[in-house]
């Protein structure tokens, strides 16, 4: 094993119940994490993501295959003897205790010398930016308080892999991104490897150096943010990454000739098919909306959708399918389209993808 591998899972498997009622919730997954990285498991609920991380923390053990740490085989070590700490939805505070007891607790549980608990517990304080508060008992915190407090708990025994377990959920949005930046920036500090979990897909492009997306127990693509989000691997990753518009044709070479009549220049997807009847994704950002009649894509407007900093036009193309495309919304007024008033679109460059259903 290459000494920049923090955590590495081989053909890890976990079945529960037995026979036919069995259940697979991971099927035989296979992933290399950087030391010093922040990697991020994306899926939807039920995919697998946080059985792996229960392997990873020793919380379950794998029906078969193995977790490595730093190249050591830790597949049934019990979660006390492991140098990773796990931070919960539930941020699990001692109501009792301060904030400073309870960002010591675990070095006090270790028997660390009264001396270095303390000096640990202010440089923690420190990299939360809690100083004025470590005397404030939970309940006086706010939820993102509580969240830093739980991050400074966990981070202070000084793992060599921290796990985090969809920590921003209970927050309102504008507290998300903004503990969305101070996890990067922790992170970063520490220089400590991050394995979070979630299925928030902008808290994943956001954070991550690298993202696993994961399905019904399987891995389907490992990348950077950009990789995942420009090149996904198959139909469903660039379903579930952001918004995009599918269109079906027909593949001959480096060109498909869409069911709604033109013929497109395409890229396409490892694995994906070379010739037939194919399907090809596009973001709506990546396609250009013109009044004018010209050597493009006929579509007629059916909807217009505000978000703020954009605005969502919804449209037809000749053989009834519907595509999204997103416009930045301008200073003042609309985008000037009207409902019913028929456009044309092109695509941008290399845009275009031809996709394998599955992986």
């Amino acid at each position: 094993m290459s000494n920049d591998v923090a955590v590495e899972a081989r053909a890890a498997c976990k079945v529960y119940g037995q026979g036919a009622g069995a259940v697979t919730a991971l099927g035989g997954v296979s992933l290399v994490i950087r030391k010093g990285e922040f990697f991020t498991l994306l899926g939807p609920s039920g995919c697998g993501k946080t059985t792996l991380l229960k392997l990873i923390a020793g919380f379950e053990s794998p029906s078969s295959g193995q977790i490595l740490l730093d190249g050591q085989d830790i597949t049934f070590d019990p979660p006390n003897t492991r140098p990773v700490n796990t931070v919960f939805q539930s941020y699990a505070l001692f109501p009792h205790l301060t904030v400073a007891e309870n960002i010591g607790f675990g070095l006090k549980m270790l028997g660390r010398p009264k001396a270095e608990v303390a000096e640990t517990v202010t440089r923690m304080l420190a990299l939360v930016r809690l100083e004025k508060m470590a005397d404030r008992k939970p309940v006086q915190l706010s939820g993102g308080q509580q969240q830093r407090v739980a991050l400074a708990r966990a981070l202070a025994p000084a793992p060599k892999v921290l796990l985090l377990d969809e920590p921003l959920s209970a927050l309102d949005l504008k507290l998300r991104k903004e503990m969305q930046i101070e996890l990067k920036r922790l992170q970063v500090e520490t220089g400590i490897t991050f394995i979070f979990v979630t299925h928030d897909q902008e808290e994943a492009l956001t954070m991550s150096d690298r993202i696993g997306v994961m399905q019904a127990g399987h891995l389907l693509q490992v990348g950077d943010p950009r990789t995942i989000y420009t090149r996904p691997a198959n139909r469903f990753v660039a379903s579930f990454i952001g918004e995009s518009n599918f269109l079906t044709g027909t593949l001959s070479g480096s060109d498909l000739t869409l069911d709604a009549g033109p013929r497109m220049p395409v890229e396409r997807a490892d694995n994906a098919p070379v010739s037939g009847h194919v399907t090809a994704a596009i973001r709506p950002e990546q396609i250009r909306i013109s009044s004018d009649a010209g050597s493009g894509i006929a579509a007629k407007v059916l909807d217009t959708v505000y978000f703020g900093t954009d605005t969502h036009c919804v449209l037809a193309l000749s053989d009834g399918t519907e595509i999204t495309v997103r416009l930045q919304s301008p200073v003042s007024g609309d985008v000037g389209l009207q409902t019913g008033s028929q456009v044309t679109l092109t695509f941008e460059p290399g845009a275009l993808i031809v996709l394998p259903e599955v992986a």
